[in-house]
């Protein structure tokens, strides 16, 4: 039976049949509501929307039906009629094995059991600071309540730093005895505390994204064996595709002598009590913030306590094993635990004590927990209610047989420091309480204690309230006092010290109903990220500093919420959160995603009755540690775990613990009575709008638990969604997966440091690079796609009214055609619609200012509009004519100033609204931008006057009689043109009709192209998909490998007479290599180069794609430009990275940068650094050096126009220039396509760049694919953003040598 186990298991060959069952039962129905999804890919994910009601017991019922067959197949089957039921048990033993071992085998070990999760742990509770009196709270949470702060408390001794470690390869190799206090530590290692020992040297990290990286055995994790894969899946093209089902295998039988079977840390030191700490009854508890993934504790070698979820605390007290001066703490702590089934999150595997250490000082009696609950004012500006539920403990001991008299007090400050609410209890309110619960430790004698609690209420007068647009805190006190004493003076007692405790807490108010999330009564859209714990250098132990970083620039990039994904974050996050305002969705430490059926998570561990306690703990104690922060909104039950009994343990739990806050959860399906949100995952926009309205009696609203996969180039089509948020009411936003690149830091065999993924320190199994789906880099550098979803989830939004045609296609992208003209629409009295999106803030703190800009990069006219009167959630309209110019008047006067062939819009102006904050706030400086908006603006009937000054460039100004032609040998065709003008074309051979160069005075400017090309480097999105992911049916079709099959020779013609110029023409056919040409689908392209004599080179390319081929990434053409032209100016979209289905951010302007920053180093490397709507392109060989911008003031010129002029240099340039009325896509840099293709990291390019020759790469394009981005695992660019094949395509350009002090808008102006 082992080895059936083994066999089906190393092959995956359950989750298939499950896999196989579940599609079957679900398919049919899907295909039927919407045929368009046709992708099983697709329809495997969707079924968590669609149907998971009926999909969850189909799954369930092949669990429990294999199981019954299982368990008829005979003990010695031999005989044929027995052969079905032999392959049945081949394929599906693995399913009894698991319940065989989860039901009827009792291990011994607590890390082996799933029913002990811990042993003399604390109950849960909110952090506790152990204040010496009530000033020393007050400037504690006045200063901001750091993290670091905490470590200076009096009562507080911080244990982080050098611990000795030592590793061993399994609990039972544990050295003897190594917690005992004269043990000899002299040769072990140390180690930080708090770290990640694989981000130390010791073992290696592991990235999955759903797969256990141990063999299932549950509830035993070790890993014992070999694993390896069937489909060698790497992030390069050499490697092969992107795989979520790498057929990874495993064989237990092949012994690995550098795996360790469940790697085990060892850690020891030593610290001195402070004095008088164990005196007068006093209690002191050892706090670990967090270990991963079981550990015992010891102090002065005696056992204090047992623990497992390596993302909460564990406390244990540790008073009676303590001795004044030096202690010793050790700790033994287990990588693989049943608790690891539980854990099973789509991020790295590592170990150790990665959060804080800290001994804290109670008084005998302490309190020991309290709850804030808060109610708002019953009308604005009224007093609110804060209620104070305070929990007190005290010792039984031998001194201690009685309770103590007491008296809790709950005071409240303002922000200022004002007490504003004081309530005292009387010893009498004091009423017993039960013991605080905990779950899973079933063996613990409960230790003597008294338990009572209090219940305080207070009133806050002209209440302000809590949100993330106004975080406004108060302060919580509360402590315990001991009345005077009467009576006989020999009857006395010494009186207790004072317990101080205190939070920041915010009052708020959070509910479900008519389709809402409400947050104080108001609707709120949720612009969220889902967020890890990650460093990049450190793991999952992340400092205050990287916290702080982070809360910051999501405040800067205007997110207002935060998914603490898939577990607890460091508690410090979420003071961040209360102090600058972020909405979190507190996220429980559960997925069990590797019991899965088609890539999605079934119940099983859930429905086992062994494992309920374990499903409820992590529940409750993450509740009960972080219920007094304002910023939680919302409550979830973890990720990706199915939906079973153990789920709706938990929701019970917490719906009766804490009914403020709606639950959370996903796994469960659009209709589980787990959830109070319907929280679907990756469901596309009109997935979204049928969920939101198929079901008028469920009043949940609809907010995506992740949408919009960043995994590299991506995040394409966000604009829908945001439509959709700011359209639909009842869908209300939704959190980004997610927030950082979980790349790690690594060192390439050049020595040379880089960020890591799965696979890269030999980790097996692994899921390659698809850790790396962040916003941000590793090192918090933002990727270009944060500037789109800053620019959607803006504060403040513009519109312009009568600007179309037709009012009714409003909601689609406008073409030049569709706008009105000038005159028409100044005649319609056009208003200015301005919409305020903030929901509790007036638009008073922030500044807008407006500016008319040409297409010639002038700044013709420009002022600030007053919107401070704009109260919240408002939307108004302002009359044109009342703040902006006459329009028509200014195209008239641009054209008649000095200077207005640098000046005077060409083909399009533009109207650009931009908001800043007015003042400096705690998360960015006075001037930080929130929103911009750019309109383009109506153009005069007969376009824009020419202007009647206009120059000629020198460039153009040389003209000679003809163009000199000369041949060189049969393969080459050597031009020259004016002004040293020169070029040579191939006259045969696979480039056959293209330039081989082009220079100027004497310097190149080009060194090959332009030539066709139809591929892109593939973007992690491109590879998604499996078999049928667009780079898989590329290469099926020998797109990446086209090679030139020539149709004739190229015809070469020459003009007589004064224009003299020179024509090229070629037609090819390009179909993949290695192919014959004959009954090969292939892509027909004419070449036409025109030479004239001045040197301007009009380009000319016609394609023609069989219908045969799959939509293709890029129709356009590529050259290799010199080294040196590295400076690159560009009128288009930008300043930033854009793609068709990703450029609403980007604006038109005359930008600037240089072939080095055009680059985007994606972790892994492909297509990237387009921009968009390009209308010409300049390389030159300086760095530009702008002057200040031009500005129009009456009839004046004042400083310069555009930032393509600066510093003149005499060397060449070139210009690519496109006709009138066409746009390109163009990209530079210093990688060549190949090199980006075949790189799996970023030092790789690097390396492949200086063998190279050094040029620079150049591509312009006439239509380029959209990077998509719904998610990573199916292809799903939007059919509006693909290219298909079938139809004919034209791409035109003029190619320019730029001299002297030419400025590059002018000659453009001139090509036109």
């Amino acid at each position: 039976s082992r080895a059936c186990y083994n066999y089906c298991h190393g092959r995956g060959l359950v989750e298939r049949a499950v896999t196989h069952v579940v599609l079957k039962a679900v398919s049919g129905g899907f295909l039927a509501q919407d045929p368009a999804n046709t992708s099983i890919l697709h329809v495997s994910w969707m079924f968590r929307m669609n149907g998971v009601s009926s999909v969850v017991p189909v799954a369930d019922w092949v669990y429990r039906l294999t199981f019954d067959i299982c368990n008829r197949v005979p003990k010695s089957p031999g005989t044929p009629s027995s052969l079905w039921r032999i392959i049945v048990y081949n394929i599906h033993r693995v399913i009894s094995w698991f319940v065989s071992s989860a039901s009827s085998e009792k291990a011994e070990a607590d890390w082996e059991n799933p029913e002990v999760v811990g042993r003399c742990k604390r109950a849960g509770h909110v952090p506790l600071y152990s204040f010496r009196d009530v000033p020393t709270a007050l400037k504690f949470w006045s200063e901001g309540g750091g993290w670091s702060s905490r470590s200076k408390l009096p009562n507080v001794l911080l244990l982080n730093g050098k611990w000795d470690f030592h590793l061993a390869a399994a609990p039972q190799d544990a050295p003897v005895d190594f917690f005992h206090s004269n043990f000899d530590t002299s040769l072990w290692d140390e180690i930080d505390v708090p770290s990640n020992w694989e981000c130390q040297g010791y073992d290696r990290p592991i990235y999955t994204n759903m797969f256990y990286p141990f063999p299932l055995d549950p509830p035993r994790a070790l890993r014992r064996g070999v694993w390896s894969s069937s489909n060698n899946s790497t992030a390069s093209s050499q490697g092969g595709d992107l795989s979520l089902i790498g057929g990874w295998k495993w064989d237990p039988e092949i012994k690995n002598p550098n795996e360790l079977e469940n790697p085990t840390g060892c850690y020891r030191r030593a610290f001195d009590l402070p004095e008088g700490w164990t005196e007068n009854g006093r209690r002191v508890f050892i706090s670990f913030g967090g270990v991963d993934s079981a550990f015992y504790c010891w102090v002065n070698g005696q056992r204090v306590g047992y623990s497992q979820d390596s993302r909460l605390p564990a406390e244990f007290d540790i008073t009676e094993v303590l001795v004044p001066g030096k202690n010793f703490v050790a700790a033994q702590v287990m990588r693989w635990s049943d608790g690891s089934y539980l854990e099973d999150q789509d991020h790295w595997w590592l170990s150790g004590i990665h959060r804080d250490v800290i001994l804290y000082l109670k008084e005998a009696v302490f309190i020991s927990d309290y709850m804030v609950k808060t109610s708002l004012p019953e009308k604005r500006g009224g007093p609110a209610r804060v209620d104070v539920d305070i929990r007190v403990q005290e010792a039984v001991t031998s001194e201690v047989a009685l309770p103590t008299d007491v008296i809790v007090e709950a005071l409240i400050f303002d922000a200022d420091g004002t007490q504003i609410a004081c309530v005292t209890s009387r010893p009498e309110d004091l009423l017993w309480s039960d013991p605080a619960e905990v779950y899973g430790q079933p063996f613990d004698k409960d230790q003597p204690q008294f338990n009572r609690k209090a219940l305080l209420s207070l009133s806050v007068p002209a209440a302000r309230l809590w949100s993330a647009e106004v975080p406004y805190l108060y302060t919580l006190v509360v402590r315990t006092m001991t009345p005077t004493a009467t009576g006989n003076t020999s009857s006395r007692r010494f009186v207790p010290a004072s317990d101080v405790e205190a939070c920041r807490i915010g009052i708020r108010s959070v509910s479900i109903s008519e389709k809402k999330l409400w947050v104080n009564g108001v609707p709120v859209i949720i612009q969220g990220v889902n967020r890890h714990d990650h460093c990049p250098k450190n793991g999952k132990a992340v400092s205050e500093e990287s916290m702080l970083q982070d809360v910051l620039l999501m405040k800067k990039y205007n997110f207002n919420a935060v998914r603490t994904s898939h577990y607890p974050n460091h508690p410090r996050f979420y003071d961040l959160c209360d102090e600058y305002g972020l909405y979190v969705c507190d996220e429980a430490n559960l997925e069990t995603h590797g019991f899965h059926a088609g890539m999605h998570p079934t119940p099983f561990l859930a429905n086992i009755p062994q494992w309920r306690q374990a499903y409820i703990s992590r529940m409750a104690r993450m509740i009960q540690r972080d219920r007094n922060h304002a910023s939680i909104i919302m409550w979830s039950l973890g990720n990706e775990a199915g939906c079973g009994s153990g789920q709706r343990a938990m929701a019970e739990w917490a719906r009766e613990n804490d009914p403020t806050r709606p639950l959370h959860y996903e796994s469960g399906g659009s209709r589980s009575s787990c959830t109070d949100i319907i929280c679907p995952m990756y469901a596309r926009v009109y997935t979204c709008e049928k969920m939101a309205n198929e079901d008028p009696n469920d009043h949940r609203p609809v907010i995506l638990c992740e949408y919009s996969h960043a995994m590299g180039n991506s995040n394409g089509s966000l604009d829908k969604y945001w439509r959709c948020f700011r359209e639909n009411s009842a869908v209300q936003g939704g959190f980004i997966w997610d927030w950082v690149d979980q790349g790690l830091e690594a060192t390439a065999p050049s020595g040379k440091t880089f960020w890591a993924y799965g696979g890269d320190f030999g980790d097996k199994p692994n899921d390659a690079q698809f850790c790396i789906n962040g916003i941000v880099f590793p090192d918090r550098t933002p990727h270009p796609a944060m500037e789109e979803l800053k620019f959607l989830m803006r504060p403040v939004t513009f519109q312009v009214t009568n600007l179309l045609k037709e009012e009714a296609n409003c909601t689609r992208v406008k073409t030049d055609s569709e706008l009105v003209n000038l005159e028409t629409w100044i005649s319609s009295n056009p208003r200015i619609v301005v919409r305020n999106w903030l929901n509790f803030t007036s638009l008073d703190h922030l500044k807008t200012t407006w500016l008319i800009l040409a297409d010639s990069g002038a700044r013709l006219e420009e002022g600030v509009l007053d919107l401070s009167s704009i109260p919240q959630d408002a939307e108004v309209e302002l009359p044109w004519k009342a703040f902006l110019p006459d329009l028509v008047f200014l195209a008239k006067k641009v054209s008649t100033l000095r200077t207005a062939a640098q000046t005077s819009p060409l083909h399009n102006w533009f109207l650009e609204f931009r908001t800043t904050v007015k003042e400096t706030t705690r998360w960015c400086d006075a001037g930080h931008e929130v929103a911009h908006t750019q309109i383009t603006l109506p153009v005069p009937v007969n376009g824009f006057p020419s202007p009647s000054m206009l120059s000629i460039p020198k460039s153009l100004s040389v003209h000679s009689d003809m163009v000199r032609v000369f041949t060189l040998g049969d393969d080459l065709l050597q031009v020259q043109c004016a002004d040293g003008v020169h070029m040579a074309f191939h006259l045969s051979g696979p480039k056959i009709g293209t330039i081989v160069n082009m220079g100027s005075r004497g310097k190149l400017i080009l060194e090959g192209g332009p030539s066709p090309c139809f591929w892109r480097a593939p973007t992690d999105n491109d590879r998604g998909g499996e078999a049928i992911s667009y780079c898989a049916r590329w290469r099926n079709a020998g797109i990446n490998q086209l090679q030139t099959v020539q149709d004739s020779f190229p015809t070469v013609t020459q003009t007589a007479g004064p224009d003299g110029s020179l024509r090229i023409a070629v037609t090819l056919t390009m179909t993949p290599c290695g192919s014959n040409r004959k009954g090969v689908a292939g892509i027909s392209v004419t070449l036409t180069h025109d030479i004239q004599t001045n040197g301007i080179v009009d380009l000319n390319m016609v394609a023609t794609a069989s219908k045969s081929l799959p939509p293709i990434p890029r129709v356009g053409l590529r050259m290799r430009c010199s080294s040196e032209l590295q400076a690159v100016d560009w009128f288009g979209r930008g300043p930033h990275e854009c793609y068709s289905d990703r450029k609403a951010s980007a604006t038109f302007g005359h930008h600037s940068s240089n072939a080095v920053d055009m680059h985007v180093p994606y972790i892994v490397p492909g297509e990237n650094g387009g921009r968009a709507d390009v209308s010409w392109l300049a390389l030159r060989r300086r760095e530009v050096i702008p002057e200040q911008p031009l500005t129009i003031k009456g009839n004046k010129l004042r400083a310069s126009a555009r930032t393509d002029r600066g510093t003149v240099a005499p060397a060449p340039g070139l210009l690519v220039s496109i006709p009138a009325g066409k746009v390109a896509q163009v990209s530079v840099q210093q990688h060549s396509l190949e090199d980006l293709e075949s790189s799996s990291h970023e030092y790789q390019l690097e390396e492949s760049r200086s063998r190279g020759d050094g040029t620079v790469h150049v591509h312009v394009d006439h239509l380029h694919m959209g990077v998509g981005g719904d998610d990573s695992w199916t292809p799903n660019v939007h059919p509006e953003y693909l290219i298909p094949t079938g139809s004919k395509w034209q791409l035109s350009l003029k190619l320019a040598a730029l001299v002297h002090d030419d400025d590059a808008f002018e000659m453009h102006r001139h090509l036109q």
